[in-house]
């Protein structure tokens, strides 16, 4: 049972991981280079991504919440 629980931590975790970069990633196209010009579509385009990555991010919070509370349930 315990490489199961710490099997299902591990990928919550990553999942919570790869979404915390993706709203990095996002973070940095909306805020863009000073000295770019960046067109309102581009601007539009890169806060609907952040918007997905805050999203998935939370969603990702969530699991890693649940299963970490589910696990310690089950070890009690």
């Amino acid at each position: 049972m315990s490489a199961i629980t710490h099997s299902r931590q591990a990928q919550a975790a990553q999942r919570f991981v790869e979404a915390t970069r993706n709203v990095d990633h996002a973070f940095r196209a909306v805020r863009g280079d000073p000295d770019d010009a960046a067109s309102s579509v581009e601007h539009a385009a890169a806060v609907a991504q952040l918007d997905r990555a805050l999203d998935e991010l939370a969603r990702a919070q969530a699991l890693f919440d649940s299963v970490v509370r589910i696990d310690a349930r089950r070890r009690t």
